[in-house]
């Protein structure tokens, strides 16, 4: 059987498999008690064994076994994450990390998973009990799959598992005739059954299960407090299942079902009539035609997906532009129903391209663990707002900022634990990443509980670099001089680190986010900590946009850019320092005119002159708000945004172009770049 053909569903499932690792072993090296995510880790870790070994992939296979057997004997015996063992294992999530990746990139990387196989080996002979010296009164302490039990010993299982609630079920299971992943799917059976109890034997043994060698039939014992019904729904869910059974057993069952376990399975070939229960009272299922759920699609298949939507949107105002045009009832007719569907599938398309923020988010708190050790430092990481959604594209491009956040929130923010008590604060520091939802943004928070930015070493430390000079420091306000830190070159740190402290981090950032539309703002008190806010446009592709004329060309502008448009008397403009301005709201307004930024040439027709009394579009750039004058706001629209290509990538002052409804471009601005 060629198996690399299903190389990319197991990569797919091997980092989910390894992002749960990670977050189950950071909650377990927090509470060493924890069993709810030792179970996990080992249940998961279980199956990511499973998937290896039926793709060939030795190396993952080898070592997660090894990882395994640390995990059954903290199982076992109730013996406490030891940090050291931790760590270790947290060494061997980033070498799994690592074999993952040179699978996906078919690239041989030559990594020796040799050196932790043997630190692994040490840590079982450094004083670990033996997981077959637990007492079997308790289902918290059973044997499993993998260490063959007597009869005699499940019975007693059993037995002392009925007086604390728990009821054991005998579950008999086949494949279809045609299953690929045999072993995979019988894991996959395994795990799904250890959500809700504990597995304590298998027929065939766990091993030859994981394999895939067994005909087509299996069977599990699990002792559990859940009603059948849930299982049922549970198995209901796995593919290439053909039938289950599920029977409640007593002591006194488990030699016959344990060891007719193969024959008994046979018998469910045939397909029962609705509703008829076995001799045990338990349905028998049939689950040759299964609906499928949910599917994996590629990342390509869902850009082409969305530039077609975006053709049709394209075409939309096209069809609207020429129905008003003409006056074409019947065209308008059509068009009602054309423009509903358009944006019932365009709405359709965006959900599909929605990921929730955990995708991302998970990474980070191994992230800033490790960073936090590195450093000295004791913090807590919170995550709030994880199921909040963002487009694929967006959320990729959101990565390194957050990176970049984090970072300096261990390096520059949070305290050394002496320096908080010091502070009248707790040895912990907390770090908060908060997600949450406005209209048609996405708001996400970087927030700290150390020492705060000073503004007063801020505007010291751009005097020393050359930013600015002493009576313009002198002249900032303290939000001002906070705003510094995002120009290139300045940074508080005292010592260039290998995490941060070289000035670059939070001009990065701000670069990045606002190079597609959005924005950052920083907030900070000193003594108290700092909130990093960073706003984000819901997706890139179709978006909501003002257009505008300047002279005789038309521009588009996002309207995430714009504050509000203003209509302006010639009158109103004031010249300080020959620069024109305007009062905006009791404040000083900068205004910039586009016909001289864009050097637009003078109109060739007399229609479109120049306006005497031109529209204003306020605008915000990070906390800097500033008045683009044109010469005419011409509406509001959705676009959809098509690439400038590669020879013009680069240039500042364009994201890109749209096509409107006659059948022009429009360049698209972004005017961050285009006011640098």
């Amino acid at each position: 059987m060629d198996t690399l053909q299903y190389k990319d569903i197991f990569i797919s499932e091997s980092l989910e498999h390894l992002d749960v690792l990670n977050q189950m072993l950071l909650i377990l090296e927090k509470n060493p008690a924890d069993t709810k995510s030792l179970n996990e880790i080992f249940r998961t870790a279980h199956t990511l064994k499973g998937m290896a070994a039926t793709m060939g992939f030795d190396q993952i296979t080898e070592l997660t076994h090894e990882m395994e057997n640390i995990f059954e004997r903290f199982r076992g015996t109730g013996l406490p994450a030891e940090s050291g063992a931790v760590d270790v294992l947290f060494q061997c999530l980033d070498m799994l990390s690592s074999l993952v990746d040179e699978i996906s990139s078919s690239e041989t990387k030559n990594l020796d998973i040799t050196p932790l196989m043997e630190k692994l080996t040490k840590l079982q002979k450094g004083g670990l009990v033996s997981a077959a010296a637990a007492p079997a009164s308790s289902p918290a302490r059973i044997a499993l799959p993998e260490t063959e039990v007597s009869l005699e010993h499940l019975e007693e299982i059993i037995a002392n598992s009925r007086n604390e609630g728990f009821t054991t079920f005998g579950i008999k299971v086949r494949v279809t005739p045609d299953c690929s992943f045999k072993g995979v799917r019988a894991f996959m059976a395994f795990k799904a059954m250890s959500e809700f109890g504990e597995v304590i034997a298998t027929e065939p043994e766990a091993q030859a299960l994981q394999d895939g060698q067994f005909d087509f039939d299996f069977a599990l014992v699990l002792l559990s407090k859940k009603e059948p019904e849930i299982l049922r729904k549970a198995l209901r869910g796995i593919a290439e299942l053909e039938a289950f059974e599920i029977i409640p057993l007593g002591p006194q069952d488990v030699e016959p079902f344990c060891g007719t376990a193969l024959s008994l399975s046979r018998r469910v070939q045939a397909d029962p009539a609705p509703g008829q229960e076995t001799a045990k009272g338990s349905k028998s299922e049939t689950v040759q035609s299964r609906s499928v759920q949910s599917i994996r699609v590629s990342i390509e298949r869902l850009d082409n997906l969305q530039n077609l939507v975006g053709e049709l949107v394209i075409n939309k105002i096209r069809l609207s532009q020429i129905s008003k045009q003409y006056n074409l009832r019947d065209l308008k007719e059509a068009l009602a129903h054309f423009d509903r569907v358009t944006n019932e599938l365009q709405d359709e398309v965006t959900e599909v391209r929605m990921v929730p923020m955990e995708h991302i988010f998970n990474r980070f708190p191994r992230m800033v663990r490790d960073l936090a050790k590195e450093n000295g430092k004791e913090l807590d990481l919170v995550m709030e707002g994880k199921d909040i959604e963002l487009d694929r594209t967006v959320l990729d491009e959101i990565n390194d900022p957050l990176v970049h956040l984090l970072r300096n929130a261990v390096d520059h923010g949070v305290e050394k634990p002496e320096q908080r008590l010091a502070n009248g604060k707790g040895r912990r520091g907390i770090i908060r990443l908060a997600a949450s939802r406005e209209k048609n943004h996405v708001i996400i928070k970087v927030e700290d509980d150390g020492k705060g930015i000073d503004p007063d070493v801020i505007r010291r430390v751009a005097v020393e670099h050359g930013v600015i000079s002493q009576d313009e420091a002198a002249r900032l306000t303290d939000q001002e001089a906070i705003n510094l830190i995002s120009l290139p070159g300045v940074t508080t740190a005292t010592v260039v680190t290998e995490i941060s402290g070289r000035g670059v981090g939070v001009d990065a950032v701000r670069t990045k986010i606002e190079s597609f539309g959005g924005n950052l703002r920083i907030e900070s008190h000193v003594g108290k900590g700092s909130t990093f806010v960073l706003r984000l446009p819901m997706t890139l592709a179709i978006i909501q946009a003002l257009l505008i004329r300047v002279g005789s060309e038309i521009y588009s502008i996002p309207v995430i850019n714009t504050v509000e448009t203003l209509e302006l008397a010639a009158a109103e403009v004031k010249f300080i320092q020959r620069k024109e301005v305007v009062l905006y709201r009791n404040n000083v307004l900068p205004l910039v005119r586009l016909k001289q930024v864009l050097s637009v040439p003078d109109p060739e027709v007399p229609e479109a002159v120049e306006n005497a009394n031109p529209s204003v579009l306020v605008t915000e750039v990070g906390e800097i708000r500033v008045g683009l004058l044109v010469d005419e706001v011409l509406g509001q629209q959705e676009i959809a945004i098509k690439s400038l290509g590669l020879m013009l990538k680069g240039v500042k002052g364009f994201s890109g172009v749209t096509i409107l409804g006659d059948g022009r471009i429009a360049l698209v601005l972004d005017v961050p770049t285009l006011l640098q």
